[in-house]
Formats: structure tokens, sequence, C-alpha cells
């Protein structure tokens, strides 16, 4: 078929172009602006569940380096957790380590014992012989919800100047068993799924997390063995 062409003397023009009606010009805007909602809300959860996990890392890091500090200097060495004021005045949540230059007691032999007790004589009281590092701020949004020392219970701080230290001793051993459990308050959720629980095995002092709500192991009295 022969393509017509138009009379002489009449411009051609191109054939006009199917546009967006306005309808669907309001549909799409609309579609843009419920995306434009969403997307603040996921991105404000992205950082908060960050911030937790950032906290969690934090603490599981001092505790393993508390232990292997003291295992390798042959001291005592604390980790403590709580609150305190900053440059603001303000309370916040946060971490620091404690450090001596006395031998903890049973790493030495009657010789050195008894330097020991010397030095513990003198006129250094018994808090001048601990050094503590600066606080560490806990991110923004986190905060210790608890600290467990047994199955079931557990005991909050943050109130007046309470805090909770834990020693590690030169043998790689721990004080005691216990739990830090982290909760994020920028999360719009059930507890359970805004925390983070730490626990430190009381045998191995190694530390563990776990997600939402864990409980520290029951201890199991010689009777059960029986």
């Amino acid at each position: 078929m022969r393509r017509a062409h138009p009379p002489l003397g009449e411009p051609c023009l191109p054939k006009p172009e199917e546009g967006f009606t306005l309808l669907e010009l309001m549909v799409v805007c609309a579609v843009v602006g419920v995306a434009l909602l969403i997307v603040p809300a996921s991105f404000d959860s992205f950082g908060a569940r960050g911030r937790l996990s950032a906290s969690t890392n934090k603490l599981l890091s001092e505790i393993t380096a508390a232990r292997e500090q003291s295992v390798l200097d042959g001291y005592e060495a604390r980790w403590e957790i709580g609150r305190f004021p900053n440059e603001k005045g303000e309370r916040e949540w946060g971490t620091r380590f404690w450090f001596t230059s006395v031998p903890a007691k049973g790493t030495q032999g009657e010789e050195g014992q008894r330097d020991v007790a010397k030095e513990r004589a003198t006129s250094r009281a018994e808090e001048r012989q601990w050094l503590n590092s600066s606080w560490h701020a806990l991110p923004d949004g986190v905060i210790v919800s608890g600290i467990s020392l047994e199955a079931g219970h557990w005991e909050k701080l943050g109130e007046g100047d309470k805090t909770f230290q834990v020693r590690f001793f030169p043998d790689g051993a721990v004080e005691r068993g216990f739990g830090v459990r982290l909760e994020s308050q920028d999360l719009d959720v059930r507890v359970d799924e805004r925390s983070v629980t730490i626990l430190i095995n009381p045998l191995t002092s190694e530390p563990s997390s776990h997600e939402g709500l864990r409980e520290l192991t029951k201890q199991r009295d010689a009777s059960d063995f029986r």
C-alpha cells in the first residue's frame, strides 16, 4: 500500500504522542507520597538495630579484653558498667576498666605473699592501688535494662551512683557468672524483639550474646547428680 502524502503546500506535522492522564499522575503522586512516609521509618529502625548490635559487640570485646589483660599482666582486672555524668552533666550509660599493680591473692608464693601483705599494709589505701580508665558511652538509645547473677532474677541499674563491677583473675577465671541485658529505646516493637542478652559462663568466663530475653543457666545442686 502506498503511503499517503499531504497535499502540496501543506506542512508535514508529526503525529501527536499520547501522554499521561490527570488521574494517572494523581495515582503516581499518591504512591510516591506513601513511599516517602515509609522510608524514613525503615531507616530509623535500621539505625536503631545497628546501634544495638554495636553496643553488643562493644560489651563482648570489652569483657574479653578485661579477661585477657588480667591473664597477660598477671594482675586482677575489673570491668564496670552503669551510668555516669557526661560533660553536660547528663547521666548516660557506659563502661570502664579498673587495673592494679598489686597481685591478686593466691597468685604468688609464700615469700611473694609476704611482700604483697607489706604492700597492702603501707600508707597507700586499698582504693588507691587501683587505676581506672575513662568512661566509654554506649550508643544513643541503648540502655542496660538489667543485670543478672542467678537464673530468673534481674536487677536494675542506673539509680543514683549504683553500678556493676566484675573481677577477672590471672588464671583466666571470672569472679562469677553474670548476665547483662541491653535494650533499644528507639524500636517500637515488643521488648523481646528489641533486647539482647549477654551471658558470661562461670566456668570458662567466655561471653556470648543472644537475641531476646535469655536467662543464666540454673545452678544445679550436688543432690541432682546422685
